[in-house]
């Protein structure tokens, strides 16, 4: 039994330890830039949130920026609901979602520019209510790839106008 458990974890380590540098999707193949290791981890710069009142109640807010971004064409992901996910804990909170969103078309040659930026990516925005305000937070392009292989250049066309959409569908005016 111990040899079998020792076998198969060799062969899922072996399945690990060469990764590809190139992909095969259908017929295309896709060549990612190989990921730079470090001998110690890199410290980056703290990632800097921004936050703007919304003209709308929570409830309201959550449910434009989804359309919001759906009309833009983007995907909506996943909306992760952090007061009934503490509820069902047995613990209280303010209302807190979190808006997982993007559009691969955009996504993806960053990614390829700089395979770990899949770590920012698809982009999030948190919606709280606090003290009867609701308040919309999200990491903006600059921060986002600050420490990555990315320059603004790579995303002013794209994940910098998120933070703009954002702001005139919900913020206050």
């Amino acid at each position: 039994m111990k040899l079998a458990f020792i076998a198969a974890a060799a062969v899922a380590l072996t399945a690990c330890a060469a990764p590809s540098v190139s992909h095969k999707l259908g017929t295309t193949k896709v060549a990612a830039n190989p990921i730079q290791t470090q001998a110690k981890p890199a410290i980056q710069n703290a990632m800097t949130t921004q936050t703007f009142a919304s003209r709308y109640d929570f409830a309201t807010t959550v449910r434009t920026i989804q359309d919001t971004v759906q009309d833009k064409g983007m995907t909506v992901f996943a909306v992760i609901d952090h007061q009934a996910a503490a509820e069902k804990a047995g613990l209280a909170m303010q209302p807190a979602s979190v808006i997982i969103f993007g559009a691969p078309k955009a996504g993806t040659p960053l990614m390829v520019k700089d395979p770990l930026f899949a770590l920012q990516l698809p982009l999030k925005v948190l919606v709280t209510e606090t003290n009867g305000q609701v308040t919309v937070a999200y990491t903006p392009a600059e921060q986002l790839i600050a420490g990555s292989s990315l320059e603004y250049a790579d995303v002013e066309n794209s994940l910098a106008k998120a933070a703009n959409l954002l702001r005139a569908a919900v913020g206050k005016q």
